[in-house]
């Protein structure tokens, strides 16, 4: 049988798991809405539930599912929004998805932004895809593909990144999606960068991100032309 019709065993998140999601959220004050609140928890538990036949991330554990990815990808979005005050609707890229971050997060919490989503990996994209329908998001898509050949009819205002290999080919695979005014959004742990930007590049801000329940270090580093 194909894994995409497999059913999964994996535990489901319960409400000790969503007590903890809904308490990190009204830390970082993003005043979501209750529909998006039940998207998240909804959106976690699809990662758990199809985690062991999709192999979509190392994390098993219940609790580092909510603060490691959802949370996470949730505590950057102030800087992501703030950086595109001036897009009306933004296109926004996620390179190397994977099981969707943070990605579908922010497809959840801005439904104006249009997401579109790659990895190189089917089974990921395949998943993402699936999630994009259960989920109901309408402002989301996933593409299975490397995306130094993607191809974009319209270019992307941001592409992000939050565990791409480093800066330096980051940039360099992506940069011809980008739009001439776009900027990149690359997530790292720790501050050190990893190559150098490449020539005609900076880093226009580099942002420590505070992840409730979390004590490990997170930057957001914005780079420009």
């Amino acid at each position: 049988m194909n894994s995409l019709h497999r059913k999964p065993k994996s535990e489901t998140l319960g409400s000790s798991d969503q007590d903890l999601l809904e308490k990190g959220i009204a830390n970082l004050r993003l005043g979501l809405n209750s529909e998006q609140h039940a998207q998240l928890f909804k959106y976690g538990q699809l990662i758990q539930k199809w985690n062991r036949v999709y192999n979509l991330t190392a994390i098993r554990n219940n609790r580092e599912l909510i603060t490691h990815h959802l949370l996470d990808s949730l505590a950057v979005l102030p800087e992501i929004a703030f950086a595109l005050q001036a897009t009306g609707s933004p296109r926004i890229l996620d390179v190397g998805a994977g099981a969707g971050l943070p990605g579908l997060v922010l497809a959840i919490a801005q439904p104006n932004w249009q997401i579109t989503l790659i990895d190189t990996v089917q089974k990921k994209a395949a998943f993402m895809q699936q999630a994009i329908a259960t989920l109901g998001l309408k402002n989301a898509q996933a593409v299975h593909g490397r995306v130094e050949e993607f191809q974009a009819d319209v270019p992307f205002d941001l592409i992000c990144s939050r565990a791409f290999s480093s800066i330096e080919n980051f940039i360099a695979l992506s940069q011809h999606v980008l739009a001439e005014h776009g900027q990149f959004a690359a997530l790292k742990g720790r501050v050190e960068v990893d190559g150098e930007v490449p020539a005609g590049w900076r880093i226009d801000a580099l942002h420590p991100i505070e992840v409730p329940f979390l004590d490990e270090a997170r930057h957001l580093f914005m780079i420009k032309r």
